[in-house]
């Protein structure tokens, strides 16, 4: 190549490129905006004289604790929210915080959240054409969207399931092929 079209190929592949870095270099973890009730109470450390803090400290415990008696506040541990996750999984929500998701986070849901469960099938109907409808032990129903040839489900069997391409989910009964599903209830 020439001098002059070398110098448009440069610059061509700095523009191309250009966004790329600048893009990983903004994404920042976006803080997701706290409670009031939660940051009046956090407010209570900033209060030098002890007996005004411990003041502080009961009114909004107690202000919390009411609002947690009436279903306005909610306090999960890990556990009970990755309880959640695994329970709501193969439903199709918008991105929510609380669960894994929210604004600009790219596939975080996916890598913090739940990406497979294993369970056993409690219950199996025929939908015909070599289609099932599965009821899981925890009451989720999936069905399949596309026939399963070798063995027919049994109650009792475990079954895997995952999440697959473009929001869609693969389900794997014991020893079986995987075939895609879709979680109906």
């Amino acid at each position: 190549m020439n001098g002059k079209h070398d110098g448009i190929l440069v610059l061509s592949l700095c523009l191309l490129a250009g966004p790329l870095v600048i893009g990983q270099a903004q994404a920042a973890p976006k803080q997701q905006p706290r409670p009031e009730i939660f940051t009046n109470l956090l407010q209570c450390r900033t209060v030098t004289d002890n007996a005004a803090r411990l003041a502080c400290f009961d009114q909004q415990v107690g202000a919390m604790d009411a609002a947690a008696q009436r279903d306005e506040v909610v306090v999960l541990d890990k556990s009970e929210l990755n309880k959640t996750r695994k329970t709501l999984f193969g439903f199709s929500f918008p991105k929510l915080p609380f669960l894994g998701g929210g604004d600009d986070d790219g596939d975080k849901p996916q890598a913090e959240g739940v990406t497979h469960i294993d369970a056993t099938i409690a219950s199996v109907r025929s939908l015909g054409y070599g289609k099932w409808q599965i009821g899981l032990e925890d009451g989720a129903q999936w069905m399949t969207t596309e026939a399963m040839t070798a063995r027919d489900p049994k109650p009792g069997q475990k079954i895997e399931l995952k999440r697959a391409a473009m929001g869609s989910f693969m389900g794997k009964v014991e020893g079986g092929r995987a075939v895609r599903m879709k979680r109906v209830s």
